[in-house]
């Protein structure tokens, strides 16, 4: 009855993965020892095979040793943990001797993965050049290498039922709160049966983040995705987590304030001083982004008394033969460059390089010459797209843009009253968001650059 139980294990696994080229059944009999091996070749390391494998099966008087292998080795009871270890990258073998289980054992091959490198989105001119790459487990080694503590808390977690993808949770366990990782492992497990996610779907970052953010609908991001491994331990180590999937390269930070987003990663390499003024400039880039554009439209419209009677006449000179109105100057303006910008991205590295710069020369140059923009306008929005892009965060970057086009239309209609009266709906806005009892401009990011001041001070003395 045991062999036919077996026997009929074997089949079903033989017949879920018929109609793959790469599904491989091999069988060997040695003495009376008779072995079945069912494994995906692309995703199996064919020397593994052979070397841990294949010659244990094939040395004599060693066909019992085989569940002694270096290899990581599990045991798979049922017809789901079969596949899934297949899925995994993992070779399962059926011993005729043992029919009351199969063995799996650990053959991924490591030819797919990309090698660490540099980040790309995150450069840094001080500081670690690694990045985190496609590997969970590659990841988590970069972690635990700069957080050699037993503190450290890795949590695997498979979810999805028709397409599984494996997450990790880290963590410190001594600061971070008990009640902050339970309350993310609850949602984790409900986020496939709270209809967010659609049954065929599989499971990405996006949606980890919908489930994370008290305010999804907020134009403000609430959870930070980062490549680095340092900006990432630097997280942990104020007693927050973070989520990792696998086969992505980011790590999702949370509770995420909205000062994180200004500070860049090599800003705790430079002196402290220099670290608080590039924080700061990049706080002002961002209201430079949100509110030029609208101010500017404000003052052309009705608040032109307010100027010098040199800078007025020299406005009044740029936009006399001008026959669209200023707010359709300053919106003409953003959807060109969001068209350059996203054209240079698209295209291939040196043809993308070479559009963006010839693109943004000859349309600037056409469109000044033909009077349908002011040189005024396109001085304006030049500025508000470089400290946009000032900032280290894209997704803050990003939120900067969209949110100087509600402040353009009421500096169109109301003028300053309108830009006031936008900002204070922002202000307002940002002071409700929280996550996890952390508000979401709570803190204003001095703390860290006076512990790293004191800390440095401390070595000095000493």
């Amino acid at each position: 009855m045991e062999v036919n139980e077996k026997t009929s294990m074997l089949e079903e696994v033989q017949s879920a993965f018929q109609s793959s080229s790469d599904f491989k059944y091999k069988k060997y009999s040695i003495e009376e020892v008779t072995l079945h091996l069912c494994y995906l070749d692309t995703l199996i390391d064919s020397e593994v095979i052979q070397t841990h494998i294949l010659e244990r099966i094939f040395s004599k008087n060693n066909s019992n040793r085989i569940i002694t292998t270096i290899l990581e080795t599990e045991d798979a009871y049922t017809l789901d943990e079969c596949i899934q270890s297949i899925l995994s990258g993992k070779v399962i073998i059926f011993n005729d001797n043992n029919k009351s289980k199969a063995k799996s054992y650990s053959a991924l091959s490591d030819n797919s993965d990309r090698s660490i490198s540099e980040s790309i989105s995150e450069t840094v001119i001080l500081g670690p050049h690694d990045s985190f790459v496609e590997s969970l487990q590659t990841n988590s080694t970069l972690i635990r290498k700069r957080l050699r503590t037993k503190e450290l808390i890795i949590k695997n977690i498979t979810i999805g039922k028709k397409y599984p993808v494996t997450l990790s949770i880290f963590y410190l366990n001594d600061i971070t709160p008990k009640s902050m990782i339970e309350t993310i492992e609850q949602k984790i497990k409900k986020l496939e049966t709270s209809g967010k996610v659609e049954p065929v779907r599989m499971i990405e970052a996006v949606h980890i983040q919908n489930m994370i953010e008290e305010y999804p609908s907020s134009p403000f991001p609430q959870v930070m995705f980062t490549e680095r491994p340092d900006r990432t331990v630097r997280h942990l180590l104020t007693g927050r987590p973070a989520i990792m999937l696998d086969n992505d390269p980011s790590a999702i930070l949370f509770p995420y304030d909205i000062y994180g987003y200004f500070r860049s990663a090599d800003d705790f390499n430079f002196r402290w001083l220099f670290g608080v003024f590039f924080y700061l400039l990049r706080i002002f880039a961002f209201w430079i982004a949100v509110t030029v554009p609208s101010i500017y439209i404000a003052i052309i419209t009705y608040h032109s008394n307010i100027l010098p009677s040199t800078i007025f006449y020299t406005l009044k000179l740029s936009i006399e033969n001008v026959p669209l109105p200023p707010i359709v100057e300053a919106f003409s303006m953003i959807i060109i460059l969001e068209l350059l910008k996203e054209a240079a991205i698209r295209l291939p590295g040196p043809i993308g390089a070479t559009i963006g710069t010839v693109g943004a020369i000859v349309i600037g140059t056409s469109i000044v010459q033909t009077n349908l923009i002011s040189n005024s306008m396109v001085v304006i929005i030049s500025i508000t797209a470089v400290a946009s892009f000032a900032l280290p965060s894209k997704e803050m970057s990003i939120a900067s843009r969209v949110m100087g086009i509600p402040l353009l239309i009421l500096a169109s209609i109301f003028g300053f009253i309108g830009i006031t009266l936008g900002i204070f709906m922002m202000l307002a806005h940002l002071s409700k968001i929280r996550a996890f009892s952390y508000r979401y401009v709570e803190n204003p990011g001095f703390s860290e650059f006076v512990l790293l001041k004191q800390g440095r001070e401390k070595q000095n003395d000493q």
